[in-house]
């Protein structure tokens, strides 16, 4: 009798597995764009996507309530290795990507107790999208946006009690690298680029050639590294509608305030105008009119051109300053 059972159980569990089969393929179909092995995947993650299959989703799903409990809770730790999970479960989703390190940058930093512990877990944010994020699809524009939102909004703004921490942190790691906050590519020492991209995330090159676009930046300053990852989605082939605001935001931030005067030592960080950026700004403005509908533009362009105005007057620089009530003048004409 024992032969007979042998064989059923063996003919059901062969059943089973070629159900489950199908079903993975149909998961697949109804979850596209989230199963796709990603180019740089790593072996073991290449393993789970075709051992799991469309099973990922369903396990991922779970993990999410499960994580969205342990934020409840408090229990940060735990949260961090679960969304670590997720993240290997469904690596080519930028929504999940975007979630775990807003949750992270945004929501878990102002749990912390300390300044300090805060800016780790702003951290922790910023390095997932960068490290972990843009490793498994690189340029993503989405990806790119979340990364530079972060450093513009997080770190850049002041809603955060913490900001002016977090703005001397970023600062003192920068200048320990450059000894400075200007990049001089030309002359970098030894190590340098290594150190930029272990450190930072950031490549030499892409650097250099933000600086010969829109002019040198105070790399110092969480605008410039906003403005970074923006020009690093450039590259991706999606709607850069999003990047290319970042970039005129940060780029009319640097402008009202682009010079830093920073001692690590005592703690002093003091901005005033680069108005040597103003060439930059402008091209910004006028690429992104021409990538998409001049007025979702308009408004910002003309808020930038009436507040920089006075600004040039004050420095002395009336000519730029004529320059530019011309071209506002113009602006204003064509939006009649």
């Amino acid at each position: 009798m024992r032969a007979p059972s042998s064989i059923l159980i063996i003919l059901l569990s062969a059943g089973l597995f070629v159900f489950a089969g199908r079903l993975g393929m149909d998961l697949r179909t109804q979850r596209p764009g989230t199963f796709e092995k990603p180019e740089n995947a790593p072996p073991l993650l290449a393993l789970t996507t075709v051992v799991l299959g469309g099973f990922r989703g369903l396990i991922a799903d779970t993990l999410w309530l499960r994580a969205t409990r342990l934020q409840d809770e408090g229990r940060y730790v735990e949260l961090v290795q679960l969304s670590d999970w997720i993240t290997k479960l469904e690596p080519g989703s930028p929504q999940i990507w975007g979630y775990h390190a807003w949750n992270m940058a945004f929501n878990v930093s102002m749990m912390m107790s300390t300044p300090s512990e805060k800016w780790r877990w702003v951290q922790n944010g910023i390095q997932l999208l960068r490290d972990e994020g843009l490793r498994y699809s690189p340029h993503d524009e989405r990806l790119c946006f979340e990364l530079g939102w972060i450093y513009m909004f997080k770190v850049g703004g002041t809603t955060d009690a913490q900001h002016g921490y977090y703005k001397r942190r970023l600062a003192g790691d920068i200048q320990e690298m450059l000894g400075g906050g200007m990049l001089d590519a030309a002359n970098a020492p030894p190590g340098l680029t290594d150190q930029l991209r272990e450190r930072a995330g950031l490549d030499i090159e892409l650097m250099r050639q933000i600086d010969q676009r829109y002019g040198s930046l105070d790399w110092r300053l969480p605008e410039s590294h906003a403005l970074y990852w923006a020009h690093d989605g450039l590259q991706s082939k999606g709607e850069h509608g999003l990047l290319d605001r970042i970039i005129y935001q940060c780029l009319s931030i640097s402008f009202f305030s682009g010079n830093l005067d920073f001692d690590a030592e005592l703690g002093t960080y003091a901005r005033s105008p680069a108005t040597q950026l103003l060439p930059g700004v402008l091209l910004a403005y006028e690429t992104a009119m021409e990538r998409e509908s001049a007025d979702a533009v308009r408004s910002a362009f003309s808020g930038f051109l009436k507040a920089a105005i006075p600004e040039l007057e004050r420095q002395d620089m009336s000519a730029e300053a004529g320059h530019l009530v011309t071209q506002l003048r113009e602006l204003i004409a064509t939006g009649d």
